[in-house]
């Protein structure tokens, strides 16, 4: 039973664990939740599964104030958490937990069928719509999933700060520290930008590289079949040519904020993308570094297209284009376009070279990075 409420500034304690451990404390959490204040039916509640899955029980203090499983096949349910404590973010660091555990062992993926009244929640999480929402037990659900990077346990256990409710085997990672995983990571995503700017800023770094060449936009697209038709196909091809040539000059202004992004770094921001799905790094440096790049990259794209004399040429075409609606708005200017699509490429770069890096971390060139992530292998 659930009775005393803890203080608010109580830190928040994760224990992840079997049935066995944890069943005691969550069947507690989920009874109150699911049959006396939801209705749903006793006999519905526990099931087989409980025994085979893995059960995350957060703490304040010694009360057990939220909880959640995941299944041996990756499915996220039983998430519940104490009424008079909803709003701090509790359900949040429980549902990453088991997150974490799933990428931790290998998952590709989460799934879990939501309340449709909570389905905000878990989008927020990552998480997307998967079919139509259905009935079950007279409440309305959604089928929802997330895809995850393949990570391991030390970093991530390190990253969340979890323990575990039964011992486990010494290993490799248990010398590793939540410091030393995050200097990890940092040390991996610098080199990646670094690495990324270099490949990308130089002649032929967007031009011939397919992943990241940047083409005519949807809605040029129907005039150049047109154009190409009565013999005007080089204009396209010097468009298309100059725009990857303005993106290859432009990259070179990203590096330092790219690196600063990086080392200002939270823990928070390391769990984030240790637990998120396969555009995680590509989120992160978004959100630090798209606006002020943007700034960077438009003088530059401006100048180079100016320079080839087609910028005039492109900006009457998608201007037509984007009144009669088949291009949007920030596609209408080649300055904006190219400047969009050369961030696009650059951030994909970046996220490649962070998956190589832990695949091969030794190549990397850090002892730190060789230690961390040659022990998660």
């Amino acid at each position: 039973m659930i009775h005393r409420k803890p203080a608010a500034d109580t830190p928040l304690r994760l224990l992840t664990g079997d049935w066995v451990a944890l069943g005691e404390a969550a069947g507690a959490l989920r009874n109150a939740v699911f049959v006396r204040e939801q209705g749903i039916p006793a006999e519905f509640e526990p099931d087989e599964w409980d025994a085979r899955s893995v059960h995350c029980v957060a703490y304040r203090g010694d009360e057990p104030v939220g909880t959640g499983r995941l299944l041996p096949d990756g499915h996220i349910g039983r998430m519940a958490v104490r009424h008079d404590l909803r709003g701090q973010g509790i359900g949040a660091r429980v549902l990453e937990a088991l997150v974490g555990v799933a990428a931790a062992r290998g998952d590709q993926r989460v799934e879990l069928n939501a309340q449709q009244r909570v389905e905000s929640f878990y989008r927020h999480h990552g998480f997307v719509p998967v079919g139509e929402p259905y009935d079950e037990v007279g409440i309305r659900h959604v089928r929802m999933r997330r895809h995850l990077l393949a990570l391991t346990a030390g970093a991530l256990a390190a990253a969340l700060g979890l323990g575990t409710a039964a011992p486990v085997r010494a290993g490799p990672l248990d010398a590793i520290s939540g410091a030393d995983a995050s200097g990890a990571l940092r040390a991996a995503l610098e080199r990646g930008a670094s690495v990324a700017v270099a490949r990308l800023g130089k002649p032929g770094g967007f031009l011939d590289d397919p992943k990241v060449r940047i083409p005519l936009p949807d809605g040029l697209r129907q005039a150049e079949k047109l154009m190409r038709a009565t013999g005007r196909g080089r204009d396209f091809d010097e468009l298309v040519t100059s725009m990857n040539r303005a993106a290859e000059q432009a990259v070179p202004q990203a590096k330092q904020l790219l690196v600063a992004a990086v080392k200002s770094m939270s823990v928070s921001d390391a769990k984030a993308i240790l637990a998120g799905g396969d555009d995680s790094v590509t989120t992160f440096f978004r959100s630090r570094t798209q606006a002020p790049l943007t700034e960077r990259f438009l003088p530059v794209v401006t100048k180079q297209v100016s320079r080839l004399g087609l910028s005039q040429r492109y900006n009457a075409l998608a201007g037509q284009a984007a009144r009669l609606g088949l291009m949007k708005e920030s596609d209408a200017t080649i300055e904006r376009y190219v400047t969009t699509r050369a961030l696009d490429g650059l951030y994909l770069m970046i996220a490649e070279e962070e998956r190589a890096i832990r695949r091969e971390p030794l190549k990397a060139g850090s002892k730190l990075i060789g230690r961390v992530f040659g022990a998660m292998r």
